[in-house]
């Protein structure tokens, strides 16, 4: 009755007792406020928010203080004082003294700084410094003299002949056994958030079996080796550490900037170091668990060599050939495990140790989603479904990293803005915030955000568009139905100023993908091979950004069309990019309308394209983008009238009916040099009237002529 009285009354905030008193000389003491002292400085097991505990001395302080000070010595496994509330109070029956001990010891990795270290020797230490402690069956025990000693924890296992809810102590004679001993995870591989499953548990389930696999083979030195690879900020670090907590594996962490040093052999010696101390470690404790040496970016230390920087390279190669050696001599029972966010620029005898590599691809918009809403639920953000769904659809090539920034901009916005809605903070910083793909390229990635209702008339192309192009990338499940595949390439072409480009870029808002444009002024390179590496990084970065839409612009001047005489000179750039740039529309593997590239090309010389673009499994779809018809150039002109202050004597169906010939940009042009004839009859003017259209109409005339027009035509029943 009185615990019960207790943790209804019981609230109050929880600080680190060194906050008052920073001594090793008074351990296990709970402050409380004065008038707390229910137990008379009895012993009691303190339970705390978060579901934990710890064994204390409980004592009141006199003092105007509304929280408690306690001391975190013996407590439950990972208990972190951060945020916390003491709950609840329930003394403890002291059972005195035991003479069997049995715990678990979880060491770090200075202890191998120690010379000749046994396990012994950990149970001598631990047996003094727990003579002076209260202890319970479950705790666990932590303490900086205890750190020094190279011990991060000590957890208890057992104790015979003392129930679960009493303390005791450890005799002067007591027997402690160690049952095993574990390595602290490393901290970088530490996370105090949730792990989310969501893409990963199949690599998480990969590694595991690939352990399972290694214990249970009977071939001496079954090689245990894997290599995690994926974008910069997708969680690897990550996934290994919940595989360390999971498995209960002993963890060595190396890193580039852990073992490089400024002389040669120092690196190498740094290397020798740690895997002596891996194999130091299951000699002499014998731990049951595994243990895994982790390498984290092992391109740096074996980046991929080539005979131009051979002369620099020597510290390097000496880097790289002491880390094969010792991959190649571990012992049964030690794993290594490496992550890369490049994997082209590590060396290949570096990789071909690995046995097993496993990916981790760009989430895809269901797991986007729910990595989305676990992640604010996490931090008490509640989101409609409808915006889960616009985030999920929006955020093509995103990582765990960039969601998290995403979370972070959210949080920041909302302290900044009062009564801002959360949603449109969301939208908000969604344009503002760039992917981790987008970010490691000089590629532009971007989203489109008109649709076709910009694009005045042209309703036929805007039917061949949703029924050729949009229908298969809406309806991909449909499609397979049938046996049909999504179009990889569309061609556009028509007569300058026909609005190819803003087709394109509507298109891509349609079909809710990112956006890549190029053209020969950007890819073309004094140097030999640049373009082709720039129309490979092009693909790359729309897999990452998938699905994404990638417009070649003027496409007969970025590769031409092949002749006998064209081996020369620029002619044989054309060629190899040319080469290039079939070989990667060839690489475009149907993945389903998530996971799609789209190729969209525009020109106004379609008879320079070569005829192994044409063909039908490169550009599927050629689509003739006419000059704007009559009805075409009405809209055109009521779409200028929106952001134009026309006369009420001006009549739009007279000007599209005297426009004959003319294409997109003309009209545009029309409007702009009426509103500029406006102005100069009167600086007072506020409206454009028909005069002024009258006046440019005499002196303009149209850029397109018949015969252009109808060789588009021409073209274009070729291929009917």
């Amino acid at each position: 009755m009185m615990e019960k009285m207790h943790k209804e009354q019981l609230d109050y905030p929880a600080f680190p007792l060194s906050l008052l008193d920073d001594s090793d000389y008074h351990p296990q003491i709970c402050y409380l406020p004065a008038g707390e002292d229910a137990f008379q400085s009895g012993w009691c097991r303190c339970s705390l928010s978060d579901g934990g505990f710890a064994v204390c001395r409980v004592s009141s302080r006199a003092g105007s203080e509304t929280c408690c000070f306690m001391d975190g010595t013996v407590a439950s496994s990972g208990l972190s004082l951060a945020n916390q509330h003491l709950l609840g109070l329930k003394p403890l029956k002291f059972a005195g003294s035991v003479d069997q001990l049995t715990c678990l010891v979880t060491i770090t990795e200075e202890l191998f700084m120690r010379p000749l270290v046994s396990l012994e020797e950990i149970q001598d230490d631990l047996r003094v410094f727990l003579r002076h402690l209260k202890l319970l069956k479950g705790c666990s025990v932590q303490h900086r003299r205890l750190s020094k000693l190279g011990i991060a924890s000590v957890e208890i296992v057992d104790a015979p002949g003392v129930d679960q809810d009493d303390c005791f102590e450890v005799s002067r004679t007591c027997q402690l056994q160690v049952v095993d001993t574990r390595l602290r995870i490393p901290y970088p591989l530490v996370s105090a958030s949730r792990y989310l499953t969501h893409g990963f548990e199949e690599h998480l389930d990969s590694l595991i079996q690939l352990v399972n696999t290694s214990e249970s083979c009977f071939l001496p030195r079954f090689p245990a080796t894997c290599l995690v690879v994926g974008p910069v900020g997708c969680g690897k670090s990550r996934l290994l550490g919940e595989f360390l907590k999971r498995k209960f594996c002993n963890g060595f962490y190396i890193t580039a900037s852990q073992v490089l040093r400024s002389y040669p052999g120092e690196t190498e010696e740094e290397l020798r170091r740690i895997f002596r101390a891996a194999e130091t470690f299951k000699k002499q404790l014998r731990p049951l668990a595994p243990i895994v040496i982790f390498i984290e970016d092992i391109e740096l230390l074996c980046p991929a060599s080539n005979s131009s920087d051979a002369k620099n390279s020597g510290n390097s190669l000496r880097i790289s050939a002491q880390l094969y050696k010792l991959i190649d001599l571990l012992p049964q029972g030690i794993f290594c495990m490496a992550t890369s966010s490049s994997p082209d620029s590590l060396h290949e005898h570096a990789r071909r140790r690995f046995i097993r590599e496993i990916a981790i691809n760009m989430p895809n918009e269901e797991q986007r989603k729910l990595l989305v809403r676990d992640l604010c639920q996490e931090q008490e953000l509640h989101l409609s479904e409808g915006l889960l769904e616009h985030i999920a659809r929006n955020t093509q090539g995103y990582v765990m990293a960039d969601f998290m920034l995403l979370l972070r901009r959210v949080q920041q916005k909302s302290l900044t803005k009062e009564d801002s809605d959360v949603e449109s903070i969301f939208r908000e910083s969604l344009l503002s915030t760039q992917p981790s793909a987008s970010r490691s390229t000089d590629v532009r990635v971007s989203k489109m955000t008109d649709g076709f209702e910009i694009i005045g008339g042209m309703e036929s192309l805007k039917r061949t568009l949703q029924v050729s192009v949009l229908a298969g990338l809406q309806q991909s499940a449909s499609f397979a139905r049938f046996g049909l595949s999504l179009p990889k390439g569309v061609l556009l072409y028509g007569p300058p100023g026909c609005a190819k480009t803003t087709v394109a870029k509507c298109l891509a808002k349609e079909a809710s993908m990112t956006f890549i444009a190029t053209s020969a002024a950007e890819v073309y390179s004094p140097y030999v091979g640049c373009a082709e590496r720039f129309i490979t990084r092009i693909f790359d970065t729309a897999r990452k950004n998938a699905p994404c839409l990638i417009f070649l612009d003027e496409i007969d001047s970025l590769v031409g069309k092949r002749t006998v005489s064209s081996g020369r000179g620029g002619g044989q750039v054309q060629l190899r990019i040319l080469s290039t740039l079939l070989t990667e529309m060839d690489g475009i593997v149907a993945g389903g309308s998530q996971q799609h590239i789209l190729v969209v090309a525009a020109t106004n010389r379609p008879d320079m394209i070569d005829d192994a673009l044409m063909r039908p499994g490169r550009f599927d779809k050629l689509i003739h983008v006419p000059a704007p018809d009559t009805e075409s150039r009405l809209a055109l002109l009521q779409l200028h009238a929106q952001r134009m202050p026309f006369h009420e004597n001006v009549n739009l169906e007279e000007i599209s009916l005297v426009t004959q010939r003319y294409s997109g940009a003309d009209l545009c042009n029309l409007c702009n040099e009426a509103a500029i004839e406006a102005f100069q009859r009167n600086f007072e003017a506020t409206e454009i009237e028909i005069q002024d259209f009258k006046k440019v109409l005499a002196k303009q005339k149209s850029s397109l002529t018949q015969s252009q027009i109808d060789g588009y035509y021409k073209f274009a029943h070729r291929f009917l």
